[in-house]
């Protein structure tokens, strides 16, 4: 089977991990995509001309900001024996994680959730919920 942990490094993203580690056990012929979206603003086109934003993932910021993340979460995969790969997309996180499921046929989604009152959510707006609406597949979310 082949697993999306979406992580931003956050105590909630990591939980998650771990809560697939313990509860699904993913083995020696499983694929675990661990997947951190560098956040673009929403007025992307508003910094044409002023400043360059990342177009990619190899972006060296963006590689700087991604490297931490994706190893504190693949430690925590470290046990279970699965092909972890490590994938660092950039834009509207729930989009591009959407996106990134779709094409490669990913079977469940982890992803933590920080648990904002209703009021931030709806202001913020909440990657969890975006996924749980949007992807393709099954969806987990680690509170």
């Amino acid at each position: 089977m082949r697993y999306l942990v979406a992580t931003d490094g956050s105590p909630s993203s990591l939980k998650a991990a771990r809560f697939l580690v313990g509860h699904f056990c993913p083995g020696g012929d499983d694929e675990i995509f661990v997947t951190y979206v560098f956040p673009l603003p929403s007025d992307a086109d508003c910094y044409d001309g002023i400043v360059q934003l990342p177009a990619s993932g190899n972006d060296p910021r963006v590689a700087a900001v991604a490297a931490p993340v994706l190893a504190r979460t693949c430690k925590a995969l470290d046990a279970t024996g699965s092909n972890v790969r490590e994938v660092c997309l950039v834009g509207n996180p729930a989009r591009e994680i959407v996106e990134f499921a779709m094409n490669l046929d990913i079977g469940l989604i982890v992803a933590g959730t920080r648990g904002r009152s209703l009021a931030k959510e709806l202001y913020l707006g909440s990657v969890s919920n975006a996924l749980v609406h949007r992807a393709p597949c099954s969806v987990l979310i680690v509170r």
